[in-house]
């Protein structure tokens, strides 16, 4: 019993491997912790980075030359507005502008596409509220309104864990979706997107 008493005493005393036992048992947290942070501020400035790219190509296609931008304008636009996303890579964007117009049928507001770049990107006189078309922003809700439509999708890319990205966020991983309104600032006339005709009047 004495052995046992005195082996139970020294080991009460013996503290030199403690610490490196907590270091080694903590250190796999830390790091996940420290990457995890690292993941989540690429993320968040991601995010506010699609915001501002979007809201920049609807204010520069909004006031496009003349209101009949050609395709090489709004390649032109798409490429200025490029640097926003540094250093993120822009080769995964999506993009679709659209020029929208509101008109009153019947005694009712109705809001929807009237072109849209890259040709077709949504069909023509699809109505907002549908298709995934937010509905018309209480700004635009007259008889004639016209604004440009922006919408960027972007597809995050994790340095690290896209595995458990994809496990959190679905196969897709985590994706932000922009859709940003903006007047169109011309002294007269419409925007019109390459290809595209004038929006109906009733």
């Amino acid at each position: 019993m004495n052995i046992i008493a005195n082996n139970i005493h020294r080991l009460g005393k013996e503290k030199d491997g403690v610490a490196a036992l907590e270091f080694a048992l903590i250190l796999p947290l830390l790091i996940t912790l420290y990457f995890g942070l690292i993941e989540l501020v690429r993320a968040i400035d991601t995010g506010r980075k699609t915001t501002l790219y979007a809201r920049t190509i609807a204010d520069l296609s909004g006031r496009a030359t003349n209101g009949n931008p050609s395709t090489a304008d709004m390649d032109a636009i798409i490429n200025a507005a490029g640097p926003i996303m540094r250093p993120y890579p822009t080769i995964n964007l999506q993009i679709a502008i659209h020029s929208m117009g509101v008109e009153k049928i019947s005694g009712a507001l109705f809001g929807g596409v009237c072109s849209s770049y890259p040709l077709n990107a949504r069909p023509v006189l699809t109505i907002n509220g549908n298709s995934g078309l937010p509905n018309t922003p209480a700004t635009f809700q007259y008889d004639g309104a016209r604004y440009v439509l922006a919408e960027v999708t972007v597809a995050y890319v994790p340095i690290i864990g896209s595995k458990l990205y994809q496990m959190i966020f679905g196969s897709r991983g985590l994706v932000f979706n922009r859709q940003i309104s903006w007047a169109q600032r011309l002294d007269k006339g419409e925007v019109v997107m390459p290809g595209g005709s004038k929006c109906p009047t009733y």
